[in-house]
């Protein structure tokens, strides 16, 4: 059949029409789809223009392309397999021919396309999308074209049988007398009818049929959207791809540009980087052998490693899948997620090693320092705890190790109700025990504690114990002291008179001066290390490791140097001005990591003075009352000035009382005292002026004096 045969079925204005109107529907659908997918974006109102232009020109005469041999395959089975003949045959043979020019047409249409403005897509993606919508609009196209043509010899027989019909009539009333003929032309419109009839189905159904192929098309573009909305709002990059010596990506979605730095399409089928190369070699074995063992269980594998970034940095990942089966029971794929979880393995490092300079710091303090879960079981103790009790945490955590157990019998049930008070946030005061030791003798202790708070909750206690032995001892001491001076009292009370009053006298006084000498040196060996304040300064620090890391290295930094300098100075009696001041910015430093900018201290003295000396740890004394005893807030900030009068040290502040802090008992002022009375005529004094409490402390010039450890 050549044209001016199709034409004369199917006239050329009509497939016209029908050409221009498939190319501008088309096109609006495609460069639609391909803008607001993201597929190619549009430069402009011109570019679209040109577009719609282009690509209705190269639609029309894809549509002729295709028109003309859909008609030439509908007239050769409308010859050759009649609907009601074989309907099956004819369906498979016309979707057979409908594939292969929608093929055979895109390609052509795409490669003359290309060669004429080679496509940013690449070739082959931009073949593969045309096959696609060519074989659809092939199919939409040769259903109408199908249906017009049945529509067109629908109307050509009603035609012919009505025609038919008006000459049976002329004849019926000619030739009454040939029933027979009469009831042939009966027959033949009892026919037509039928065909009629017949054609109506047909029409009904290739209705039924396009309506069918236009849902399909919108539920396949409705799943296209859908699957590429969830791949670009993934966490990480999905993938399939072979389990070869590259890991040859089948696919992968665009997400790996933003963990690896390369773009999906330089990894499908290795196009220009493979993803074993980006595998940190380091991790390479590890990777193929956890895939390789969850391969022989068919289970899912996950874990993490490290690659390295298009930019060289190394970037952590962490990867979930599972290998895919044919009915073969044969590894055909490797479908998965690869997901960057760079900043949480930072964060483990950082509070790894956090944690690691913790303990370090605890293992450094002499005093046993330690925590417990809520059942009293020990969860760590520093290394003075366990040299102190003689013990060694075991390896195996089920393993554990209760607190009770190195207290002896008699205070088990306090320390099980101190426990019970802690667990329900009921605070305790410091509390005396009497603790086992590794050789069997026990010790008297102190234990300051609160509760562990995570997430709000109560999970466990930590404290710090402090040896009394020595204080007991010294008590002890001065209450035998007490009894002997009250026995030689009586004695000389009752032998002698006037002499045995003197020497009464005097032995007093020497009695007393030994008795505040103790006293003295057992209050300078008690304000060495402040338990409170120790134990406060541990608090802030474990609340600063979750906050702030640097902050919290920074502050390590500086209670080590506070407690050196406790160390350094125990057994001394005097120590520098400078070495003092040193010792006090570290104090205060981690006075104004608690309270900010609303504890305020100058220092204004001259260099010469630095060399003078004073008993250690005087001035950090006189600090912690000043913050001990007044408000410190944002609206009552305190001011804490250090200057100098000659050779007395002058400290300063401003007098803001706390409303709930009761009279002082001024024992921390009396036990200054007493240390300046050991060594020095001179003794410090302490007054109010001008709304400012004043403390005027004597700086001494002891380079010659032997009797004083300096």
């Amino acid at each position: 059949m050549n044209n001016n045969q199709i034409h004369k079925q199917f006239h050329f204005n009509k497939l016209l029409k029908l050409v221009f109107g498939m190319a501008v529907v088309l096109q609006l659908i495609v460069i639609s789809y391909n803008h607001f997918s993201g597929y190619h974006h549009l430069n402009g109102f011109n570019e679209l223009v040109f577009r719609v232009i282009r690509g209705i020109i190269y639609s029309m005469i894809a549509g002729f392309a295709i028109a003309y041999p859909d008609l030439l395959v509908i007239n050769y089975l409308n010859k050759k397999l009649q609907w009601q003949q074989g309907a099956l045959k004819r369906a498979l043979v016309q979707f057979a021919f409908m594939i292969i020019i929608a093929v055979v047409v895109s390609s052509l249409m795409t490669s003359f396309a290309h060669w004429l403005n080679p496509y940013r897509q690449g070739f082959q993606n931009v073949l593969v999308n045309n096959m696609l919508i060519y074989s659809v609009v092939n199919a939409f196209f040769m259903s109408i074209l199908e249906a017009w043509i049945y529509l067109d010899e629908s109307t050509k027989e009603k035609i012919r049988a009505e025609q038919l019909h008006q000459q049976l009539i002329a004849e019926a009333a000619t030739r009454a007398k040939f029933e027979a003929q009469m009831l042939i032309e009966e027959e033949k419109n009892k026919y037509a009818r039928k065909l009629i009839e017949q054609e109506k189905k047909l029409n009904k159904s290739l209705e039924l049929e396009i309506h069918k192929r236009v849902l399909l098309s919108e539920q396949l573009n409705e799943s296209r959207e859908q699957l590429n909305s969830i791949l670009a709002n993934l966490a990480g990059a999905a993938y399939r791809c072979y389990f070869d010596e590259h890991y040859s990506m089948k696919y992968i979605s665009e997400k790996i540009f933003d963990i690896s730095g390369y773009h999906a399409a330089e990894f499908i089928v290795n196009t220009q980087q493979t993803y074993a190369a980006v595998i940190h070699p380091d991790d390479r074995d590890f990777c193929r052998q956890s895939i390789k063992e969850a391969i022989l269980q068919k289970n899912q594998y996950e874990f993490e490693y490290r690659i390295v970034h298009h930019s060289g940095k190394i970037v952590w990942v962490s990867e979930n899948g599972k290998g895919i089966f044919n009915e073969s029971n044969q590894l055909v794929y490797l479908d998965g997620i690869i997901v960057d979880v760079t900043r949480r393995k930072e964060a483990e490092f950082a509070a790894t090693e956090s944690e690691r300079n913790y303990k370090e710091l605890m293992d450094l303090l002499p005093q046993p320092i330690f925590e417990l879960d809520i059942e009293g079981n020990i969860l760590y103790i520093n290394g003075a705890g366990k040299v102190f009790f003689g013990i060694e945490m075991p390896e195996n955590s089920d393993e554990k190790i209760s607190a009770l157990d190195l207290m002896i019998e008699e205070d088990v049930p306090r320390v099980k109700e101190n426990i019970r008070k802690s667990n329900q946030a009921i605070l305790s005061t410091p509390i005396e025990y009497s603790v086992k030791r590794p050789d069997g003798s026990t010790c008297p202790v102190l234990i300051y504690g609160s509760p562990i708070i995570r997430n709000e909750k109560i999970v466990g206690r930590r404290g710090i114990i402090i040896d009394i032995s020595d204080r007991k001892k010294y008590e002890k001491k001065i209450l035998q002291a007490k009894e002997a001076l009250e026995r030689v009292n009586s004695t000389l009370e009752q032998s002698i008179a006037e002499r045995t009053r003197q020497l009464t006298e005097t032995n007093t006084k020497l009695l007393k001066v030994q008795k505040e000498n103790l006293q003295a040196q057992f209050e300078v060996l008690k304000q060495q290390v402040n338990p409170h304040f120790l134990f406060n300064s541990l608090n802030v620090l474990s609340s600063l490791i979750d906050k702030d890391i640097a902050k919290a290295q920074l502050f390590i930094d500086e209670f080590s140097q506070i407690y050196r300098y406790v160390l350094e100075t125990i057994e001394k009696t005097v120590v520098t001005l400078g070495k003092e001041l040193g010792f006090v910015r570290s104090y205060i430093f981690l006075q104004q990591i608690r309270y900010g900018d609303n504890l305020n201290f100058t220092v204004n003295l001259p260099s010469k003075l630095l060399k003078l000396y004073m008993p250690p740890l005087s001035l950090q004394v006189v600090l912690e009352n000043a913050i001990k005893h007044n408000i410190v807030n944002e609206s009552h900030p305190l001011h804490i000035n250090i200057s100098h009068v000659d050779a007395w040290l002058i400290v300063s502040n401003s007098i803001q009382p706390k409303i709930s802090m009761g009279n002082s008992t001024g024992l921390g002022q009396k036990n200054m005292v007493k240390r300046y009375a050991l060594i020095s005529d001179k003794e410090p004094t302490f007054q109010v002026i001008n709304n400012q409490y004043v403390v005027k402390l004597p700086l001494l010039n002891v380079e010659n004096d032997e009797r004083i450890d300096h």
